[in-house]
C-alpha cells in the first residue's frame, strides 16, 4: 500500500458563485495566483497542511493539478474533509491515560502531540499560549519560541520545550517546574541539569524531542542515550515545487540505502517514504550523539527488518554501520504515525561513549559510565521494550500545581 493511497481527501464546497476557489502557487498568501480556479465539487488529495493552508493534488474535477488553497475564508469553509480511515500500515496510537504522564509514570516515555489539533484562542497573543510560554523558566528558551515568524512554528517550538520539562518533572515525581533547570550542550541538545532522578533507577536519565509537520514527539531513557526524529512525508517545497531528493541528498545516503529506496517504487512518493525513513534514522542517530548535522550523514548506514508482533509495515527495527563498521551498541525502532499526512518517527538508543559534549555539563549528569556495563547488560538495555507513543493533549504538558491557572487562561483541564 503506497503512501499516496493513505492521504486525506478533500472536496471543494466553496466558490460556487465565482467558478471555484482561488489557487496560489505557494503557501504564502502573497504568492502568485494560478490562472485557473479550482472548481466547486473537485476532489483533491492532501500533500501537506500548514496553518489553514492546504497543498493539494487534483484527483477529479477541473482546476490546477497542484497548488495551495485556504480551507476557509471569513469563517466560511471552502473545502470539506472526506471520511477516511487510518491506513492499515500506520501504527495505532493510544490516547493517553492519566498514568502515562506525571508522578508515577516512570522513566521511559514516548509522547506525541498533534499540533494541528491545538488551535488556542488568540494564537500567539492569546492567554493560553502566553500562559504556557510562562511555564518555561529559561529566558533563552522563551525567546527562541518567539523568534519564529509563523504560528505553527511557534507552536512546535513551545510544545517541544514543554515536553522536555514535563518528562523531566515526571521522572522526578514533581508536580511543578519551579526547581527544574534545563540546559543545552554546545550542539544545542537539551538536557536536565538539576535535580537529577534516582541514581538507583535512572542513573543516566535523558530526554530528546523532535518536531516536523503535524507531530511533536518526545522520548526519554533511564540508561541509554536517547535520540528521536520525526519526518513528514512531504515531497514538495512550500512554493509547490517537487524536491529532487535523489540529487539534493545524494551524499547523505549510502549506495545500499539508495538501492533500498529505489526498490520501494513504483513512484517517487513511495521512494520518498523509504528515503524519509533513512533520513529520520540518521537524524535520531546524530541527535542522540549531540553533534547534529556536523556528523557526515553518509557515514552512517542503516539496515532494517520488520518489527515483530506489530502490523505489517507499521514498524521496523534497525541497526547501524558507521564507516562500514557494525556498531552493535546502537539500536533503532521506527513507527509510522497515523495522521492526515504520513510521518515516520525513529527512536535511537546508544552508548554514552558516543556523546559529543564540548562543555562536559551533560556528561556530568550521566552517573553510570559505559565501562560499568557488561556486554550482556548493555544488550539487555537495548532490548528493553520501546513503548508505543501516547498521544497527549496540550493540557498534559501542564504540571498539576499550575492546572487551575491554565484552565483560567482558557486551557482544557487534564486529566
Amino acid at each position: 500500500m503506497s503512501s499516496e493511497s493513505s492521504r486525506q481527501k478533500w472536496t471543494v464546497i466553496g466558490g460556487a458563485d465565482k467558478g471555484g476557489i482561488l489557487v496560489r502557487k505557494g503557501q504564502e498568501l502573497s504568492s502568485p495566483a494560478a490562472e485557473e480556479r479550482l472548481a466547486t465539487g473537485a476532489e483533491v488529495e492532501q500533500l501537506s497542511l500548514t496553518g489553514g493552508r492546504l497543498q493539494y493534488r487534483l484527483i477529479s474535477g477541473t482546476g490546477p493539478q497542484e497548488g495551495w488553497v485556504s480551507l476557509s475564508i471569513n469563517g466560511k469553509d471552502l473545502l470539506a474533509k472526506k471520511p477516511s480511515e487510518v491506513p492499515s500500515e500506520a501504527l495505532p496510537l493510544a490516547i493517553v491515560a492519566k498514568g502515562a504522564v506525571g508522578p508515577g509514570s516512570g522513566f521511559r516515555h514516548r509522547w506525541a502531540i498533534d499540533i494541528d489539533k491545538w488551535m488556542p484562542d488568540g494564537e500567539f497573543d492569546g492567554r493560553e499560549f502566553q500562559f504556557l510560554l510562562g511555564l518555561i523558566r529559561e529566558e533563552d528558551d522563551r525567546k527562541a519560541v518567539t523568534r519564529f515568524k509563523f504560528f505553527d512554528d511557534k507552536k512546535r517550538a513551545l510544545v517541544s520545550r514543554l515536553l522536555v520539562r514535563q518528562a523531566s518533572a515526571s521522572s522526578l515525581n514533581m508536580t511543578n517546574f519551579k526547581r527544574i533547570a534545563i540546559k543545552r550542550t554546545k550542539g544545542k541538545k537539551p538536557f536536565l541539569a538539576e535535580p537529577l532522578p534516582s541514581e538507583d533507577q535512572a542513573p543516566n536519565w535523558n530526554v530528546n524531542c523532535s518536531h516536523e509537520g503535524s507531530w511533536v514527539v518526545c522520548a526519554s531513557e533511564p540508561l541509554c542515550i536517547a535520540g528521536i526524529d520525526v519526518a513528514e512525508l512531504r515531497r514538495h517545497k512550500k512554493n509547490g515545487e517537487p524536491i529532487d531528493f535523489h540529487q539534493v541528498f545524494k551524499e547523505n545516503l549510502t549506495q545500499k540505502e539508495w538501492d533500498y529506496v529505489r526498490s520501494h517504487g513504483p513512484d517517487l512518493d513511495t521512494e520518498y517514504e523509504a528515503f524519509s525513513r533513512f533520513w529520520s534514522a540518521k537524524e535520531a542517530f546524530v541527535k542522540a550523539r549531540g553533534d547534529g548535522l556536523a556528523f557526515p550523514l553518509g557515514d552512517a548506514e542503516f539496515l532494517w527488518e520488520p518489527a515483530k508482533d506489530l502490523p505489517h509495515r507499521s514498524a521496523y527495527v534497525g541497526k547501524v554501520n558507521v564507516k562500514g563498521e557494525h556498531r552493535p551498541e546502537w539500536k533503532f525502532i521506527q513507527h509510522k504515525m497515523p495522521s492526515e499526512t504520513p510521518h515516520w518517527t525513529t527512536v535511537g538508543r546508544g552508548p554514552l561513549t558516543d556523546i559529543i559534549d564540548a562543555a562536559g555539563e551533560f556528561s556530568k549528569t550521566l552517573r553510570k559510565k559505559q565501562s560499568s556495563f557488561t556486554n550482556e547488560e548493555w544488550n539487555s538495555c537495548l532490548d528493553e521494550e520501546s513503548p508505543h507513543f501516547d498521544v497527549l493533549p496540550i493540557g498534559a504538558l501542564v504540571p498539576q500545581d499550575d492546572m487551575d491557572d491554565f484552565v483560567k487562561a482558557g486551557g482544557r483541564r487534564f486529566p
